[in-house]
């Protein structure tokens, strides 16, 4: 590795960059920061962009561009365009835009790419495609774990633009969170290095398959983590460096993991299943459920008005389904635990990780497909009503309500704390499809209807193959098949098809509680019609 001051092709280029960037010292204080790194390769440079530029910019970006939300599982985000586009740009819109098209063009001149390749030792980049966006992240906005490995992508970057009269606090979130792995491809549940943002800091990293997890925190100040963010790529066709690619042993996206078959009927705890003649319950099952399910449920004609529902929409809401007394006692160890954890308020800001952890609680990732916290007691409340959803009785109930003939479960007793949690969107593999049994309960529940704070569980068509595998569809009109606010003591049944996807949407750190719920999936008898 050389320690020269890299020799610029345009001394001009050298003007839009802090003084000292390309300095000998600098130079190899950077190469030394970045080979050392953990948990993978990455650095951050203090002070990127001349000052008065960089100024002029944020300038430009506040007055002159538009944002579009734009949220989906996996993100909230206020995002431009892609900065590619400005020059075609009509001459009187680009002059608006003048020193954000001299940013842009320094960011991906050659000399900055060199600068790039020398300091990170990745290799030659393309000088032909460029990814750059505007990103402004405010109160509810977050980035939840993905790796960055899409296509030719080979170094990802974060240049901030926060206030500079207003220096950005840590405790507003917002930061930058890097993730360790357990064994590749597998990130650790909790971040090991946290990267608050700060006026002209420039952060990269290598896209290292398996390797570069990372996620933005939730931003829950007043402020705008306002940054410019992009990818420099690997030489294209043409270009200087380029290599034939190999479909053999390609690196496959964050998507594209999540897509992956992860529905197997041998995963199921199989029921010794009992024949009944008919759909009536015997009366010993009767009085087993009437043990902690409200007796509205388990009349006659209440089971046969859900069987309608449920053959008509393939989905059916029971409201208020504990009976009273299982009911005060769950809503008495919920608020407990909330209160204590300090994320019964929502105005504590994001409580730290780790939070939640203690005797019969455990974190469960990987969080590139979810994270949230899970049961392990085997005794007490939670305990108690997970038996019962496994029960032979309540077994038979569904198959009362739904027509459908359960031969085995699988299920988690779920805690979801604000600030932390979520599952991202996965597919239904199973032919026979399964019926997705789960009961939710929060605190305070009209504050979680709208699906302001999260929380909400969406269920989505999924995507043809054909598609980029870099695009996370948005849970809008067209795409969602049924959307389930987080709602207090309600059960919620629905058969969901082969290709269906489902997510529960992160739980926001300004949600007044925590999410808790049962979720369970029923495998079905094959030969069975579920039409």
């Amino acid at each position: 590795m050389s320690n020269k001051r890299i020799k610029l092709d345009d001394e001009h280029i050298q003007n839009k960059f802090h003084k000292d960037l390309f300095n000998k010292d600098s130079i190899t204080k950077i190469e030394s920061a970045f080979k050392e790194s953990k948990p993978y390769l990455h650095c951050k440079i203090d002070k990127l962009i001349d000052n008065d530029l960089l100024v002029r910019v944020r300038k430009e970006i506040l007055s002159s561009l538009h944002f579009t939300v734009k949220e989906t599982d996996i993100y909230k985000v206020n995002q431009t365009g892609d900065l590619a586009n400005l020059d075609g740009l009509p001459k009187h819109e680009l002059e608006q835009l003048k020193s954000l098209f001299e940013l842009r063009n320094a960011l991906y001149s050659s000399d900055f790419r060199n600068f790039i390749s020398q300091v990170t030792d990745c290799g030659p980049l393309s000088g032909t495609k460029m990814d750059m966006s505007i990103n402004s992240y405010q109160a509810g906005c977050h980035l939840l774990n993905h790796d960055d490995v899409i296509g030719t992508r080979r170094v990802s970057y974060i240049l901030y633009l926060t206030d500079p009269e207003a220096p950005w606090q840590p405790k507003d979130g917002g930061a930058l969170e890097l993730y360790p792995v357990i064994q590749k491809g597998t990130p650790a549940t909790e971040p090991t290095v946290i990267i608050p943002p700060q006026w002209n800091q420039f952060v990269m990293f290598t896209v290292q398959p398996g390797h570069s997890f990372h996620s933005v925190e939730e931003v829950v100040g007043a402020g705008n983590r306002l940054s410019i963010s992009g990818w420099f790529h690997i030489p294209q066709e043409g270009e200087p460096g380029y290599k034939e690619p190999s479909k053999e042993g390609e690196a496959k996206s964050s998507l594209e993991q999540l897509q992956e078959d992860e529905d197997s009927s041998d995963r199921f705890n199989k029921y010794a299943i009992q024949q009944h003649q008919d759909e009536t319950l015997p009366e010993d099952m009767l009085t087993e459920l009437k043990e902690w399910m409200n007796p509205r449920y388990l009349d006659k004609d209440m089971i046969s008005q859900m069987s309608e529902k449920f053959l008509d929409e393939s989905a059916v809401q029971c409201k208020e389904i504990l009976n009273d007394d299982i009911l005060k006692k769950l809503e008495k160890i919920t608020k407990e635990y909330d209160e204590q954890d300090k994320v019964a308020s929502g105005k504590d800001g994001i409580a730290p990780h780790g939070t939640g952890v203690r005797e019969g609680w455990v974190v469960q990732g990987p969080p590139h497909r979810s994270r949230y916290m899970v049961s392990t007691a085997q005794e007490g409340l939670f305990h108690f009503l997970a038996s019962k959803f496994e029960s032979e009785a309540f077994r038979l109930w569904l198959k009362a309500v739904t027509h459908l003939v359960p031969v085995g479960y699988r299920g988690q007793t779920r805690r979801f704390r604000p600030g932390h949690d979520y599952t991202l969107a996965t597919v239904n593999t199973l032919t026979q499809g399964i019926l997705d049994v789960t009961f939710c309960h929060v605190n305070k529940p009209d504050s979680w209807e709208d699906g302001d704070v999260g929380g909400y569980e969406s269920y989505m068509a999924g995507h043809d193959g054909e598609e980029d595998p870099a695009t996370y569809k948005a849970a809008d009109d067209d795409g969602v098949l049924l959307h389930l606010p987080a709602g207090k003591n309600e059960l919620s049944l629905v058969f969901r098809e082969e290709g269906i996807m489902r997510f529960i949407k992160y739980v926001s750190a300004r949600a007044p509680g925590s999410r808790w719920d049962f979720a369970y999936e029923y495998d079905l008898a094959e030969e069975e019609d579920n039409e």
